[in-house]
Parts: structure tokens; sequence; C-alpha cells
């Protein structure tokens, strides 16, 4: 996947912002209406810090990714949402982790652990 440069993310986040529609964004700059939305999301709440690339990695233990995929499930959110509150730049991580923990047979210790 290609990273975007921050000053396109401004770019379209000011367009956005000054009544340009998602649809049309979208055709004019190839980005998702999803990742448009995200970085709108990340503008408001951040500022344009928040449009800018993270250069340090992050590791997550399991226990919280657990706490993560919970927290998501109890409030009934997005993955945005759920990003936004755990300060995770990229919502896919979330859904990535989810279709692991089904994937490797932890539906049944998700369901167990969120039925409390």
């Amino acid at each position: 996947m290609t990273k975007l440069s921050y000053g396109l993310k401004l770019k379209v986040v000011t367009a956005y912002l000054q009544g340009e529609s998602s649809i049309s964004l979208q055709r004019k700059f190839d980005v998702s209406k999803f990742s448009i939305f995200n970085w709108v999301q990340r503008y408001k709440k951040y500022g344009s810090e928040g449009l800018r690339r993270r250069t340090d990695s992050h590791e997550y233990d399991g226990d919280f990714k657990l706490r993560v995929l919970k927290w998501k499930k109890t409030h009934q959110t997005t993955y945005a949402k759920t990003a936004d509150y755990f300060q995770i730049s990229n919502p896919g991580t979330i859904a990535n982790w989810q279709r692991s923990m089904m994937i490797l047979g932890g539906q049944a210790y998700l369901e167990k652990t969120f039925s409390n």
C-alpha cells in the first residue's frame, strides 16, 4: 500500500471541510472515502499533526489487543471510533486483530471474554 504524503492529506481534508464532496475528492485524488473520513476525524481531533505519519513503530501486546476488541464490542462502535479512542492511527489495525482472532479460533475466547 502506498503511503500518502502529509501535503496530500491536508489538501484533501481542507477541500472536504470547505464543502467539496467525498465522492469528488475520491475521484480527484484516487483515495478511498474511508481514508477521507479518517483524515477529517483525525484533523478535527489533533489538528494538522494528526495527518502526519507516525515514525515510531508500535508493538501491541495480546492483552492490549483484547482490551481494544472488548471495548469495541461493549460500546458497539466502529473501528474508526475505537482507533480514535485508543489513539491507534490506522483503524484497519483493529480489524486485522479481530480477523486474526477469528481465524485462529479465538472467537470462542472472545465470546467468553465479552459475555461478562
